[in-house]
């Protein structure tokens, strides 16, 4: 069985990547201690290949051993990294005056002609590595292949840029080290308090590479990037495609539509003129170009009782909240390059900033910074032109305030914020989402336990779900534990919670009283008529995927959903419609992979053997199986029963309420 298997897998499975991105650069000489350095171009920037070794009074050595210092850098305290007195553990850099003489000279803990990185400096060697990159994550695109922990699911580092991020660990302000081989942690030259600053981390068990903040005091690794800027060098990055506006009539009036997940929305701020509504500094052309300022109230229409629709024409609304909440956590899970607000930001009209990239526009919604206008002492102020635009949601707090999106200049992300009803801010019409009728057909399956409805398609021989399982079973997930991921995305369940089977199943199924507990067609959690596949019809659907040519992996997958820089364009062509669920891991509850793997529980386990599951994910053309012994949770379809007759598994809403 295990050779058929892996002989299936050796057919279905794609060949690896090779990563060729290295882009080296001449070794540098810190003149202060003689050390060289290893250093590699990255996009437009030259970064040191090694963490910092340089001995700054007071740094450390990881549990105090000198030959840590060699292999892994030093540990240095904010304050250290900046070179400063350690009063400024505790005193933002900010009150410093560095135009006066005795400031003149100032230089922070690398080499003169290099700088402790910024977040801007950060966040564009990210985007150039998530752009780039052919590893399944930024993370893995710059960790070194060894000495990291390893993780199951995780895969080794790639390195393919030369980074060379090695595990270097911490030494948090209690003074004990940890972590070394597990993670490592880069200052940034950024605070965000008077006792906070900025650092990058990098850990065994996750693809990503994150921005968080700490204590000054905690000591972690230095990198240097070069005070200049080079020439990219081959492979360029591919350029951001420019979404092109689907233009619509509406009212009869031609309007310019985006599709952005499973939104529509208008292109352009709304420009009705209404009471209560504004033109930026009180001029027409402004209200052109940036559309209109509203009041909450004048954007609800209040006076009209119109409701959430608001000042929107018919068959649009004043989004809500959790409209915006889904825009954001959709482009979260597809580019985790850049941040949402970079992604929303048009791509020119913006002040830049140090501490954000330009805007991007990568998905067409052209965010303008057409300001915001406020009441002082009765007298209108209007700011933001350039740096700022915020938008109502059709959701107030209470009579005095209400929730607003926003996008300033100098923060890559989409913020929501609370304002009084009396400020003026854009709003952006969002199209009504469709009626059930509209998503499902006669072919859909309804779920009496819950009232959950399903796509369905005909894959070969075989109906499958065309959407994962989201029934509520004790013991199942949804993803970071939010509500809106379980819509989404469905529901993450541990395989002998899927499978209703003990908890111990996997462990102690060898003796006489769980022999045939899994059978032939085991339903587990999926609903009446239908059953957890089997490996026969998992394999099928590999073969029926094969067959359209367009790519395995690429067949199976949703066309949207998944992060960008896929190895593929994903097409469905089989239907299937295998969105990036991602995981849950049982040995420390953390969700991982959202936008970038797929994983499915299969019914075989037990006997001696894990739990057995199939797998796509963002980097890879194949569709493989693996066993798990970890109770995670993962993605669960169902597959239609032949013996059972079609009106006792498959029922529209319809027929349901005519019972």
């Amino acid at each position: 069985m295990r050779n058929l298997a892996a002989l299936l897998m050796a057919f279905l499975c794609g060949a690896g990547t090779a990563f060729a991105h290295v882009l080296k650069m001449p070794d540098f000489k810190d003149k202060r201690d003689g050390r060289v350095y290893k250093t590699v171009q990255i996009g437009e920037q030259r970064w040191f290949a090694e963490n910092l070794r340089f001995d700054i009074k007071g740094s450390w050595c990881y549990d105090n051993k000198k030959s840590n210092c060699e292999k892994y850098g030093r540990l240095y305290d904010w304050s250290m990294a900046m070179r400063v007195i350690d009063y400024y553990n505790y005193h933002p850099l900010a009150e410093v005056d560095f135009t006066k003489e005795e400031w003149k000279r100032y230089h922070d803990a690398c080499p003169a002609g290099w700088r402790v990185p910024s977040n801007k400096d950060w966040k564009k060697l990210k985007r150039y590595v998530g752009r780039v990159g052919k590893s399944d994550g930024v993370g893995i695109s710059l960790k070194s292949p060894d000495i990291w922990e390893k993780e199951l699911r995780i895969p080794a580092g790639s390195d393919e840029f030369g980074f060379n991020a090695i595990p270097a660990g911490e030494r948090p302000y209690i003074g004990e080290f940890m972590d070394q081989r597990a993670s490592v942690q880069f200052w940034s030259s950024n605070e965000y308090d008077a006792t906070g600053a900025v650092f990058w981390r990098l850990t065994y068990d996750s693809r990503t590479f994150g921005m968080e903040y700490d204590a000054k005091v905690t000591a972690v690794s230095v990198r240097c990037v070069e005070n200049k800027e080079y020439p990219v060098k081959e492979p360029p990055p591919p350029p951001r495609p420019k979404v092109v506006p689907q233009v619509v009539t509406v009212q009869n009036k031609v309007v310019q539509t985006v599709h952005i997940g499973d939104q529509v929305w208008m292109v352009n701020n709304m420009n009705v003129k209404v009471p209560g509504s504004y033109c930026y500094e009180d001029k027409e052309e402004n209200c052109e170009k940036y559309g209109r300022l509203y009041t909450w109230a004048a954007a609800m229409k209040l006076e009209a009782n119109q409701g959430a629709m608001g000042i929107c024409p018919n068959g649009w609304h004043v989004p809500t909240s959790r409209d915006f909440y889904r825009l954001n956590i959709y482009l979260k899970d597809i580019d985790d390059a850049v941040g949402v607000g970079t992604n929303l930001r048009a791509r020119e009209g913006w002040t830049g900033s140090d501490l954000a990239l330009l805007g991007e526009d990568g998905f067409g919604f052209t965010a303008l910074a057409g300001g915001v206008r406020d009441s002082v002492d009765s007298m209108a102020v209007y700011t933001g032109l350039q740096t700022f635009t915020g938008f109502w949601t059709a959701n107030e707090i209470d009579s005095a305030r209400a929730f607003a999106w926003t996008l300033p200049y100098d923060n890559d992300d989409f913020v929501i914020d609370s304002s009084l009803k009396g400020r003026a801010y854009a709003v952006r019409c969002l199209m009504n989402p469709p009626d059930d009728d509209e998503l499902y057909d006669s072919t859909s399956i309804f779920d009496k336990r819950d009232e959950n409805k399903y796509r369905t398609v005909v894959i070969g021989d075989d109906v499958w779900m065309a959407e994962n399982l989201r029934f509520a079973a004790p013991g199942s997930f949804c993803y970071e534990d939010k509500d809106i991921r379980c819509r989404n995305y469905g529901r993450l369940y541990p395989w002998h919670v899927a499978m209703r089977l003990p908890e111990d199943f996997i462990d102690n199924s060898l003796d006489s009283v769980s022999q045939g507990a899994v059978i032939e067609e085991h339903q587990g959690i999926c609903p009446d008529g239908w059953h957890i596949p089997r490996r026969d019809e998992w394999t099928r659907l590999g073969q029926f995927a094969v067959n359209k040519r367009k790519g395995l992996a690429a067949a199976l997958k949703s066309r949207e959903g998944w992060a960008q820089g896929s190895l593929a364009k994903n097409n469905n062509a089989s239907g299937f419609n295998a969105l990036p669920a991602g995981s849950r891991y049982n040995n420390d509850g953390e969700f991982a992979e959202l936008g970038s793997s797929a994983y499915f529980w299969a019914a075989e386990g037990g006997g001696g053997m894990g739990a057995v599951y199939w797998y796509v994910v963002g980097s890879k053309d194949s569709f493989s199986s693996e066993e798990d012994f970890d109770k995670n949770a993962f993605s669960l379809r169902c597959v239609k029963n032949r013996a059972v007759p079609q009106e006792a598994t498959q029922e529209t809403p319809a027929e349901t309420k005519t019972e």
